[in-house]
């Protein structure tokens, strides 16, 4: 499917953007179930959920999910309504502040969860 010169990013992002959307609603209501599961809700219950690694895993790979889904869609826009050639260092700048700020909430969500004991 590729082509002369060309590449297939656009596919790849596609499929990227899809796989991250069935994964995040495979995610929600399974863990919508364990909130149910675990009633009454408190704070050493809550503690309880997030000590087990599959569910620290689980987690993580959901808001890595959540960031890679926004990515697409913010560099979609990007591409939308920042087309000028004036603009391309904007587009780059915006790009890269993006990135840094959705790996600085990675990065932070992995330490909350595995802060908890």
């Amino acid at each position: 499917m590729r082509r002369v010169g060309g590449s297939r990013r656009g596919l790849d992002m596609w499929l990227l953007q899809r796989a991250s959307a069935i994964y995040m609603a495979i995610f929600l209501p399974v863990f919508l179930l364990i909130l149910l599961d675990s009633r009454p809700l408190d704070y050493a219950v809550w503690q309880g959920l997030f000590a087990t690694l599959a569910l620290k895993v689980a987690t993580l790979l959901f808001v890595a999910a959540l960031l890679t889904h926004a990515w697409i869609g913010l560099r979609e826009i990007f591409i939308d309504y920042i087309h000028c050639t004036r603009c391309a260092l904007l587009r780059l700048f915006l790009y890269f502040a993006f990135a840094l700020l959705y790996l600085a909430c990675l990065i932070w969500a992995a330490d909350i969860l595995w802060s908890v004991r």
